[in-house]
């Protein structure tokens, strides 16, 4: 039987160390099975949550199965090819498609003897309540730091963060501050200070672009391809510069048939919200004209003539597209 080797380890909790655990302990498996293994077909997913489907360990050892490469898959437990319930499911329905079966090595699960469709669900579904604690509970954490004052992470163009408190080894053995604040970019915040006033003056955004770009304006992270009408677009809807700081605005939610994660926005009770005034750039006035100017392109753009069983006016661009997505 050619069994090939699986191996994932997570950035949450795990270190590089693990994956040479894994295959030691894979290994040792197959060999006192006496099963056979080719080095070739070991596959390694570093530092990639196990939510993630698109990993090209992963699929790179999907193509060896489809090609009959393979006999069966051993992994030291099913955590390493998912953590999804539902991708894990169906990942064995794929495996048995292709007449490969998983062996876990920890718990002694084969996908092709008796009970064991039971024991992929119960475990599957341990591995999934996992990664909903492990989400709560770095939730709280960064729910803890933001009523303490400090960022989140946030990085946001007119500020940069300035560690506070006493350096001190994390859990992982990592010299960390007790928190990170924003304080404000006096060279960035006259820039957004600048993109607002020609804002408000009547100047277009891809106006404001090149001029920005012929002036040689640097970007928050340097990008080569300088400012774009999307970088201006979020700084004129950013409602940080005035000082109020929401956090916990949005969400991902994962499409549980492709993988693939969208932002929708949070319920109002679930966000958290604070006054800086510390780091107000942009004054109420000056915020109140620019969604004012908003408010006149949406009015002033043109609309799309009636078609066939259509009687309704195609809205604005600028309402029909996010205003990180805005291009004028």
């Amino acid at each position: 039987m050619r069994v090939a080797i699986y191996i994932r380890y997570s950035s949450e909790n795990q270190s590089a160390k693990s994956i040479d655990d894994q295959i030691r302990v894979c290994k040792n498996y197959i060999l006192d099975h006496g099963m056979a293994i080719d080095e070739k077909h070991i596959y390694v997913d570093e530092a990639i949550s196990g939510s993630v489907i698109n990993r090209p360990g992963l699929q790179t050892l999907e193509k060896a199965i489809e090609n009959n490469e393979v006999d069966a898959v051993a992994v030291d437990d099913l955590s390493r090819l998912s953590r999804s319930n539902h991708q894990m499911l169906t990942l064995g329905l794929k495996f048995n498609y292709h007449q490969v079966k998983i062996i876990s090595v920890s718990y002694g699960i084969i996908t092709d003897e008796d009970n064991s469709k039971l024991s992929i669900h119960i475990r599957g579904l341990i591995n999934e309540l996992y990664l909903d604690d492990l989400r709560k509970k770095t939730m709280r954490g960064l729910e803890g730091q933001k009523i303490r004052g400090f960022s989140t992470g946030e990085n946001v163009y007119g500020y940069f963060t300035n560690p506070i408190g006493k350096l001190k080894l994390n859990k992982k053995g990592q010299a960390k501050y007790e928190g990170m604040v924003h304080k404000i970019n006096s060279d960035e915040a006259n820039i957004v200070k600048r993109i607002y006033k020609e804002f408000i003056k009547g100047k277009s955004i891809s106006k404001i672009v090149k001029d920005l770009n012929s002036d040689n304006v640097p970007t928050k992270k340097g990008y080569s391809e300088g400012w774009n009408t999307s970088t201006v677009s979020r700084i004129l809807k950013n409602e940080k510069y005035t000082g109020l700081w929401i956090w916990r605005k949005w969400k991902n939610i994962r499409d549980p048939m492709t993988g693939k994660t969208k932002k929708v926005p949070r319920a109002k009770e679930e966000r958290l919200s604070s006054f800086k005034e510390n780091l107000v750039i942009i004054d109420k006035e000056i915020w109140i004209e620019a969604q004012k100017r908003w408010r006149e392109i949406e009015l002033t753009w043109p609309v799309r003539k009636k078609t066939k069983n259509n009687n309704s006016k195609q809205k604005s661009y600028v309402y029909a597209n996010p205003s990180h997505q805005l291009s004028v």
